[in-house]
């Protein structure tokens, strides 16, 4: 009988930050639009909303960025499967998000280290600066909700072919033969060469599928059906 495996759950995190970033900044965006420039003790309480919104936006890449990859991960395809559409798209949010890391990051870095302004740093470039420091964030929860599902629905999988599989049978005896109809040749070769735990954790499956398999696999190819 195998344990669900359970992933860190950074939802919660994901979404207040994503508030403060996004409310935060359109409240001071519409403000300014209102007012034609912020002065004075606005000005003060704007730039400490701010830095909070920058906290936020720090949860974001942190915990964001760790959906995306893991998501990417898993979302690999293996061996004789066919690329998904979701391990495209991941790929492309994973690219981007390096991109704007590197766009939003340096500029701010060689600032502090010359002691001047950001603005001074970027000079014509500021509206790029901008523009990546709004759509990170948009791009952050791409990147978490697709992956966040990817790992959500190997992890029920993996629960699921532990015990048995999905229709729930008693001592699990049958399902690993239904199971095992359904797998590629690739497949099968990695079952005989490969190292039990390392593909059954590949195939989330149970130990003891990945035995019955090999069995299978060496009886094909003694009578010559692989």
């Amino acid at each position: 009988m195998g344990t669900k495996q359970k992933g860190r759950d950074y939802s919660k995190f994901l979404l207040f930050g994503a508030a403060m970033v996004v409310v935060i900044r359109y409240a001071a965006a519409f403000y300014a639009s209102d007012v034609g420039q912020i002065s004075g003790l606005s000005s003060e309480i704007t730039t400490a909303f701010m830095a909070v919104s920058g906290i936020g936006m720090g949860c974001l890449v942190v915990f964001g960025q760790s959906y995306a990859f893991d998501g990417w991960r898993r979302s690999m395809p293996r061996p004789g499967h066919h690329i998904t559409w979701r391990f495209v798209i991941l790929t492309l949010v994973i690219i981007l998000l390096v991109i704007m890391d590197v766009a939003i990051l340096v500029p701010f870095t060689v600032s502090r280290i010359r002691h001047v302004s950001i603005s001074a740093v970027l000079g014509e470039w500021d509206w790029l600066w901008s523009t990546s420091v709004n759509i990170a964030p948009a791009l952050l929860l791409l990147g978490v909700g697709l992956g966040n599902q990817v790992v959500a629905t190997t992890q029920t999988n993996t629960y699921t072919n532990a015990n048995g599989g999905a229709n729930g049978s008693a001592n699990g005896s049958r399902e690993p033969g239904r199971m095992y109809k359904r797998l590629t040749n690739s497949e099968k070769y990695l079952i005989l060469n490969g190292k039990s735990s390392d593909v059954a954790k590949e195939l989330n499956v149970t130990h003891r599928a990945i035995q019955k398999w090999r069995k299978y696999v060496q009886d094909e190819i003694s009578q010559g059906k692989l």
